[in-house]
C-alpha cells in the first residue's frame, strides 16, 4: 500500500466558526475579524505593560491558549487563523502577492525564518506610523536553502465611517506558490520536515502590486488588484527530513517549458478581479449554508509590459447541509478556464491531496503530450458525508472536537482545448466534456479536523492499491 503523509487545504478565507457559532454570536462579532497568534507578538513587542497588569495579562493569556487549542482541534492548523491569517483567512486577492508563512520549511526554501505583518487585514493597527486607519505591513526573512533574504513592504488605508473600503500597495521580492488551495501551508512545513513530503510547487516573485477591496457588514467581499512582477524558477535545495530514508522530494518544476527547454524567468502583469458571497461561511439557516466565490486574472491588461496574454477564470461553490443530528454533507465544486496563452505554472493540474486523493500528485492534466500534462479547462467535485456525535448547540452539527467517520467521493476532469488559445470566450471547449470522462476516487476517513486517517481508492481502476493519507485539516 502506498503511504502518503499530507494535508488538505482550500483557497477561501476562514475566520468565523461555521459549525459552533450561534445566531447570537453572529450578530455580536464581525466575521471579517482575524486574530492570528503571530499578529499579537509583533505589536506587543514594541509595547510595555506595567507590573500591575501582568497578573491580568497572564490570566487572559491562559484563556486565550485554551480558546485557540479548541479552535485548532475543531478547524485544523490552517483554517482558523491559528498562527497566521494567510490566504485562507484573507481576501481572495491575497495570493496574487507572495503568500508563504513567515516561518516554514520545504524542499526549496529549506528552513525559512522571518517576521511578518500581513496584508489585507480589516482589523490592523497603526502602532508604527500612528496615523489613524493607515496600516503598514511587510515581511523580512531568510531562506537557509536559497541563502538569500525575502522581503516585502506595503501600506494600506481604510476608508469610510465603517472602514469597509481598503486601498493598499506593496513592493515584494519573495517566494510564493499557486498551490496553496490544495494543501495547508503550515501543514506542508510539518509533512516536509517530518516525513519528506512536500506537495507544493514554488517560484520567486519580484515586483509590486496595488489593490482595492470592498466589503459589506457580513456576507460580501470583492476587490481588484494590479500586479507587475518577474517570476523566477526555483530549484530543490534540500532532501532532509526527520524520518524516512531515500529521496522523497520531487523536483521543483520551472515556471515554463518551451518544448523540452525550461524557462527560468517570466515578466507578467495582471489585473485581477475577485468577488465572494459569504466567504466566512456563516450559517444562512440552522441547517444549511453555502459560499460562492470567483476570480478573473487578466494578464497583459495594457497597463505594463507582459510576456504572456491570457485570462484565467476560477469559480468555486461550497455547500454544507446538516441533514440529521451529527450528520453533515459537505460539497465543493470548482470550475476553471484559461483563454489565450498562459505559462505552465498557471495552468490546471489534478491528482493527490486536495483534489483526487487516490491519484498521483498532479498526474491529471491535458490530453496533448506537448503541453507537459497541463490543461486550460477543469472541473472538480469533492463530496463528503460526515457522521459523528452532535455538538451541544441547537443546530446539532458534527462536534469537531470528537472523532467522526467520513465517506468521500472525488470527481475531476481536465482538458486542453486548442480553441481557447484564440477565443475570448471562457466556455469554449466545454462542449467536449462528457460525464464518462470524469475520474472518480472514493474512500473513508476516521478522525477529527485536526488529525484524520483516510483510505482512498481509484474507482476507475480498482486493481490499484488504496492510498493512505494522514491529514491535519478538513479537505475544504
Amino acid at each position: 500500500m502506498r503511504t502518503i503523509l499530507s494535508i488538505p487545504i482550500f483557497l477561501l478565507c476562514f475566520t468565523a466558526s461555521v459549525f459552533s457559532q450561534s445566531s447570537g454570536d453572529e450578530e455580536s462579532e464581525d466575521p471579517f475579524k482575524n486574530d492570528p497568534f503571530f499578529s499579537k507578538p509583533l505589536q506587543e513587542f514594541f509595547q510595555q505593560s506595567s507590573s500591575s497588569d501582568r497578573d491580568s495579562d497572564r490570566d487572559s493569556a491562559n484563556t486565550e491558549v485554551k480558546r485557540r487549542l479548541h479552535y485548532l482541534h475543531e478547524k485544523g492548523i490552517d483554517y482558523d487563523d491559528f498562527l497566521e491569517a494567510g490566504p485562507y483567512n484573507s481576501n481572495m486577492l491575497y495570493s496574487q502577492h507572495p503568500n508563504l508563512p513567515m516561518i516554514h520549511y520545504n524542499r526549496v526554501s529549506g528552513l525559512f525564518l522571518g517576521i511578518e505583518k500581513e496584508r489585507m487585514q480589516w482589523y490592523g493597527d497603526d502602532w508604527l506610523l500612528g496615523i489613524p486607519s493607515v496600516q503598514t505591513h511587510g515581511l523580512i526573512g531568510y531562506s537557509f536553502g536559497q541563502k538569500e533574504w525575502n522581503y516585502s513592504i506595503g501600506l494600506e488605508k481604510l476608508l469610510g465611517r465603517k472602514k469597509y473600503v481598503m486601498i493598499g500597495g506593496e513592493y515584494y521580492n519573495a517566494m510564493s506558490t499557486d498551490d496553496h488551495w490544495r494543501v495547508g501551508l503550515t501543514e506542508t512545513t510539518l509533512t516536509s520536515m517530518i516525513g519528506g513530503y512536500d506537495f507544493l510547487d514554488y517560484y520567486k516573485q519580484r515586483g509590486y502590486g496595488t489593490y482595492l477591496i470592498v466589503r459589506s457588514q457580513r456576507l460580501f467581499e470583492g476587490g481588484l488588484s494590479f500586479n507587475d512582477a518577474r517570476y523566477s524558477s526555483l530549484t530543490r535545495q534540500t532532501n532532509w527530513a526527520l524520518f524516512g530514508s531515500g529521496d522523497r522530494y520531487r523536483v521543483n518544476p520551472p515556471v515554463e517549458h518551451l518544448g523540452d527547454q525550461p524557462v527560468d524567468t517570466l515578466n507578467i502583469s495582471t489585473l485581477s478581479i475577485a468577488a465572494s458571497f459569504n466567504p466566512k461561511r456563516l450559517l444562512l439557516s440552522k441547517h444549511f449554508t453555502f459560499s460562492l466565490s470567483g476570480m478573473v486574472e487578466i494578464a497583459d491588461p495594457g497597463i505594463s509590459g507582459s510576456d504572456y496574454a491570457y485570462n484565467k477564470y476560477i469559480g468555486e461553490l461550497t455547500t454544507f447541509i446538516n441533514f440529521e443530528p451529527g450528520g453533515v454533507l459537505r460539497y465543493r465544486f470548482r470550475i476553471g478556464s484559461i483563454t489565450g496563452d498562459a505559462p505552465n505554472f498557471k495552468e490546471f493540474q489534478f491528482g493527490g491531496v486536495g483534489t483526487l486523493r487516490a491519484l498521483p500528485y498532479k498526474s491529471l492534466g491535458g490530453s496533448l503530450p506537448n503541453i507537459n500534462h497541463h490543461a486550460n479547462q477543469m472541473m472538480l467535485s469533492n463530496a463528503e458525508i460526515q457522521f459523528g456525535s452532535p455538538s451541544f448547540n441547537p443546530e446539532n452539527w458534527v462536534d469537531a472536537d470528537d472523532f467522526y467517520i467520513s465517506l468521500f467521493l472525488d470527481s475531476g476532469w481536465t482538458n486542453y482545448s486548442e480553441d481557447l488559445a484564440s477565443s475570448p470566450n471562457p466556455f469554449t471547449g466545454f462542449d467536449q466534456f462528457d460525464f464518462g470522462d470524469l475520474k472518480h476516487n472514493g474512500g473513508i476517513g476516521v478522525g477529527s479536523s485536526l488529525i484524520r486517517c483516510e483510505l482512498a481508492w481509484d474507482l476507475n481502476e480498482m486493481s490499484r492499491a488504496p492510498v493512505f493519507w494522514i491529514r491535519f485539516n478538513p479537505t475544504f
